[in-house]
């Protein structure tokens, strides 16, 4: 329970990341595809195979996107063709990744970001509400949660007990079984009486309403040879 709230989160985030990226990738393909048809529109109305002070006028009077009219260059490149050395006019948009970014439609990522931030948030109030047991390292059964020599409800309210009753349960608690036999009980907590069989039904008689009051449980009993604490 307590890893859904992540999980969800880093889907979100992750869907996030990839919207942002995508949108990225199409807006640099867009500033590339733009500085090509500028440039290929340039050379129609001034054909040259060197760069002059008209040629990049033109070029850049032809980008549609405004933000590249002051980056945009032309240069020039040796390539090999067929053995032969040959010269072509490339187009640069010169874009740093901020500017790129800062041109591309990131709302979508935004807005999911922000979603998933929300849900984690609220996910991690809503558990430390109601399913305080998932934050404290402790035992947590039936709806009582026995951290730091503490016992509380599920939703975090302190359970008080006596002494003796405080010790019983953590007995209980601590047990894999959830289940005490009567001499162990008597041997922790009253070592050195005789007979302690009238104490402990006492003790019993009286801690078993708060527990069924504040939790899910109850202490049945074995023809009073043991004691279990059980799920109603």
């Amino acid at each position: 329970m307590k890893r859904l709230p992540a999980a969800v989160f880093l889907i979100v985030v992750a869907s996030a990341l990839f919207s942002s990226v995508y949108n990225y990738c199409k807006t640099e393909s867009k500033i590339e595809s733009d500085a090509d048809n500028a440039l290929r529109l340039a050379l129609e109305e001034i054909p040259c195979d060197v760069v002059s002070a008209d040629t990049i006028r033109c070029y850049r009077n032809h980008l549609t996107i405004a933000e590249l009219r002051d980056t945009a260059c032309i240069t020039v490149r040796t390539v090999t063709r067929n053995g032969r050395q040959e010269t072509e006019l490339v187009a640069e948009a010169k874009c740093d990744f901020f500017t790129v970014f800062r041109m591309s439609d990131q709302r979508a990522s935004g807005t999911l970001l922000l979603l998933g931030v929300i849900w984690l948030a609220g996910s991690m109030w809503y558990m430390r509400r109601y399913r305080p047991e998932l934050f404290v390292e402790g035992v947590s059964y039936g709806g009582i949660v026995y951290a730091n020599d503490r016992f509380m409800t599920s939703k975090g309210e302190e359970i008080r007990f006596t002494p003796m009753q405080h010790t019983l349960l953590e007995m209980f608690m601590n047990s894999e079984t959830h289940s005490l036999s009567k001499q162990e009980i008597c041997d922790r907590l009253w070592p050195k009486k005789p007979d302690a069989s009238d104490t402990l039904y006492t003790l019993i008689k009286r801690i078993k309403p708060i527990i069924e009051e504040y939790s899910n449980l109850k202490i049945e009993s074995d023809r009073g040879k043991s004691y279990s604490l059980e799920l109603k």
